[in-house]
């Protein structure tokens, strides 16, 4: 085997112990929430409290400027979403230094105006990633399963660049595997085999899979030492 094989090879190693080990995460902050913390101390990561920090910052988060006002008196108000409202919160959102506290505390709050802006700016861009990605963090606190997989089956279905396929194929299942939602094989119905798409997946779900044999084969070993 030459360098370059052996590169390949530690490379893909390490790419499914990631995989693994991000599915073990996952499993835990959807079978163990109240106890997240003791769960993954015991996986080898060290927690720390940042929920005090950023409470704090959300707290003393002011909108200091006229496009931030404009979105807090847009989420706190009884205004409908707009295209000018929404090149507002991309304004802000692209910011050289955003206010993150002050919308971060909206998500937090699962602030309905928010929700509704997101899905304004998916309805007339479809398949923006960015809106996408904040869609799945909105998802974290308050379950909008049936919004997200409407939006990321779309964005799929139009996507041509294979590459972002692929990425955005993989943000979906980790966004709904904690939800116990079969990301892959959902998609993986949407597209006829043979096609560049349905190879991804496929390949895709052959990762997944090798990569849980691997985790029962620990697990088994493991029970077969303690036993």
């Amino acid at each position: 085997m030459g360098k370059k094989d052996k590169d390949d090879a530690r490379d893909e190693h390490e790419k499914l112990k990631d995989e693994i080990i991000i599915d073990k995460v996952n499993e835990i902050f959807r079978s163990q929430p109240e106890n997240y913390s003791v769960a993954l101390e015991e996986l080898g990561f060290e927690y720390h409290e940042e929920d005090d920090d950023e409470e704090m910052e959300e707290r003393k988060a002011k909108p200091k400027n006229r496009n931030k006002r404009k979105l807090v008196a847009y989420f706190e108000g009884e205004e409908d979403a707009s295209e000018m409202i929404f090149a507002t919160y991309l304004a802000e959102r692209y910011a050289k230094r955003p206010n993150l506290p002050l919308i971060r505390k909206y998500f937090k709050k699962a602030n309905r105006k928010l929700k509704a802006l997101l899905i304004y700016g998916l309805d007339h861009y479809p398949g923006r990633i960015d809106l996408l990605s904040d869609l799945t963090y909105f998802h974290e606190f308050e379950n909008i399963l049936t919004i997200l997989i409407t939006y990321y089956t779309r964005a799929y279905v139009n996507q041509t660049n294979l590459e972002t396929f692929t990425e955005l194929t993989q943000d979906f299942y980790y966004a709904t595997n904690p939800d116990d939602y079969e990301a892959y094989y959902a998609l993986r119905e949407l597209f006829e085999p043979h096609t560049e798409k349905r190879k991804i997946i496929d390949f895709l779900i052959s990762e997944k899979e090798g990569g849980e044999l691997l985790i029962n084969q620990k697990d088994g070993f493991k029970k077969r030492i303690n036993n």
